[in-house]
């Protein structure tokens, strides 16, 4: 595709549709997301009312329950029975009919219970509130009398899940039905010191009757419930297929509310949970995606139709656009490949058919004049840089440099070592000037060797003697240049941050040698040396510009070499930990126009 219009087009067009359909896709997740968040709420809430629901109906009978074993007439009445029939089941008529107007009065009303009843399974006597019998034996109801058996306190209430009734003799309810089972103690909650068991009172409500409280909160909500106890057996199912795997049934007792989607049957469902305050129960809500699925896909039909149209009108609208503006855009991309070639001295005509095109030729004529002076600025700025980081060594180095000397000249004067102060005087002042009247950049390495020594010769005295140094040099290569203070700084850093850590002798050498075309100058101590991170760190600095803190060192003295000598010239280091450093500078061969004479040797 090679027609500028053409490649226009097919680009505006991609630009402008994948804008749009972005926005749809974007607009179509945030409403689904907000659409999923506002069922999420919805459904969460609902659970929470219904768990409330079951809670308020359910607490009123634990209260109606509390009320009966305070009730101090019932409580006469069952001490009056254990203590007249002993270990027999037979009560006294009086009493049967207290308490069954009792159970009675209070019970009676709440059509929705299965039965209730009062029982000592000690002494085998019960009050019901019909004509029919506890069959005690019940494995149920000795579960019950041995869990209220060792109460310590009165107003002891207990929830019991989905169960049969299996102990009401005589009567054709065994099959009812599943109940739900609330059982109180009867104690004397007015004698704490009396712990006697008088009996347990049983309310049994119909789990059926559930519904209508379902039926109540969930109309037309589309959502199932399931009510599961403490022991993760299933209570009430408002539809009896539903059942829950056995990682959902774990999530569900991690915490004491919440919420999370899983695949149930055949679609995505939202699983929202409570705990019950009063019971410890879980009641689930369970509320499929189809409907909200129905709901998408018709946004997303939608959505798709307007993208289709918009798409469309966008192709059309950048071929009349592409139509009216080639030939100035072909104008102006020839410009731009001639200047892409490294002509920065091309100039647009000022005026062109187009008001805009005008303007864009006067900014981009501007733009190349800008960038001439930016780069000319760049070169200049660079050089000055390196000026300043060469000025910055030398004043880094002299005061404290000189202030040390001078300390050291002021002690020798005091001790009285005249040879001394004459040695560190003249040392000094070569060095001085070396440093303030040959303002070359570069010099032959025999001056930085002098400069090397004379340094070293000052530095021996502040140290009594403790610095060896050794040089050695081929033949004629004392005569090739260097850049002025190049070796000063890595002498002063063996020192520093090498030897002076040591408690032996210190050792410094410099080893110059001649290869084909290079010159190399290894520089040695037996310091202290480096970790081996912070060697790798330094590598990392040396190699990589980005990665330099900025400061005056090594770094510095790598970019002034390849500065002057280009990419050839190399720094390295290798250090080994408490057992010393070793630079090693590689320079291309460039004799010196000054320079004297130098035999090889070796000074200690």
């Amino acid at each position: 595709m090679k027609s500028i219009n053409a490649r226009i087009i097919l680009y505006l067009s991609i630009i402008i549709g994948l804008s749009l359909i972005s926005l749809g896709v974007i607009s179509y997740q945030i409403f689904s997301r907000f659409t999923e968040n506002d069922m999420i709420k919805h459904v969460t809430s609902v659970t929470a009312q219904t768990n409330q629901s079951l809670d308020l109906y359910l607490s009123e009978i634990k209260d109606s329950l509390h009320f009966l074993s305070i009730d101090k007439d019932l409580i006469s009445n069952l001490q009056n029975s254990i203590s007249k029939n002993n270990n027999y089941a037979i009560e006294p008529d009086q009493i049967r009919i207290r308490i069954t107007e009792l159970l009675y009065n209070m019970f009676a009303e709440k059509s929705d219970i299965r039965g209730y009843f009062i029982y000592n399974n000690d002494y085998k006597i019960s009050f019901i509130n019909n004509l029919s019998l506890i069959e005690y034996d019940s494995p149920f109801l000795n579960k019950v009398w041995v869990d209220f058996k060792n109460t310590q306190y009165a107003l002891q209430t207990r929830f019991y899940g989905s169960h049969k009734p299996d102990y009401y003799e005589r009567t054709s309810n065994k099959t009812d039905g599943n109940v739900i089972t609330i059982a109180a103690n009867i104690k004397d909650s007015y004698d704490p010191s009396n712990s006697t068991l008088y009996g347990v009172a049983i309310f049994d409500y119909n789990i059926s009757k559930l519904k209508s409280i379902y039926d109540r909160i969930q109309t037309q909500t589309g959502i199932e419930s399931i009510i599961v106890d403490d022991q993760q057996q299933f209570i009430y199912q408002t539809d009896p297929s539903l059942t829950l795997s056995s990682s959902s049934m774990e999530k569900l007792f991690e915490h004491s509310s919440g919420y999370w989607t899983e695949n149930i049957g055949d679609g995505k469902s939202l699983l929202s949970y409570s705990t019950s305050a009063i019971t410890g129960w879980k009641t689930v809500s369970l509320l499929f995606f189809s409907q909200l699925d129905k709901n998408l896909m018709l946004i997303r039909n939608t959505t798709l139709t307007l993208l289709a149209i918009m798409v469309t009108l966008t192709i059309l609208f950048a071929s009349a656009m592409t139509i009216r503006t080639n030939k100035p855009i072909l104008v102006l991309v020839k410009f731009i490949k001639d200047v892409g070639k490294g002509n920065l001295n091309l100039r647009l005509e000022r005026k062109s058919t187009y008001e805009e095109f005008s303007l864009l030729n006067r900014g981009i004529n501007n733009m190349l004049d800008k960038i001439n002076e930016l780069i000319e600025e760049s070169v200049k700025r660079q050089l000055l840089q390196k000026e300043a980081e060469y000025d910055a060594l030398q004043s880094k180095m002299d005061p404290h440099f000189l202030y040390n000397t001078l300390q050291s000249i002021s002690s020798l004067s005091i001790l009285g070592r005249n040879v001394d102060i004459e040695k560190v005087t003249h040392a000094l002042r070569d060095m001085l000037h070396y440093s303030l009247y040959r303002q070359n950049d570069m010099v032959p390495i025999q001056s930085e060797v002098r400069s090397v020594e004379n340094y070293l010769d000052i530095q021996n005295i502040r140290y009594n003697g403790k610095i060896r140094f050794q040089l050695h040099a081929d033949n004629d290569v004392l005569y090739y240049s260097i850049n002025k203070f190049t070796l000063q700084p890595l002498i002063e850093n063996a020192i520093y941050h090498g030897v002076e850590g040591i408690d032996e002798d210190w050792l410094i050498s410099i080893r110059i040698t001649k290869q084909s075309e290079e010159v190399r100058i290894e520089i040695s101590d037996n310091g202290i040396g480096m970790t081996p991170e912070r060697l790798l760190d330094l590598r990392s600095q040396l190699s990589n510009k980005n990665l330099r803190t900025g400061r005056i060192g090594l770094s510095s003295i790598a970019d002034r070499l390849e500065l002057k000598f280009g990419p050839s010239a190399t720094l390295e280091i290798d250090s080994e930990h408490h057992k010393g450093t070793t630079i090693v500078l590689t320079i291309p061969q460039h004799y010196s126009e000054r320079g004297d004479q130098h035999n090889d040797c070796t000074t200690n």
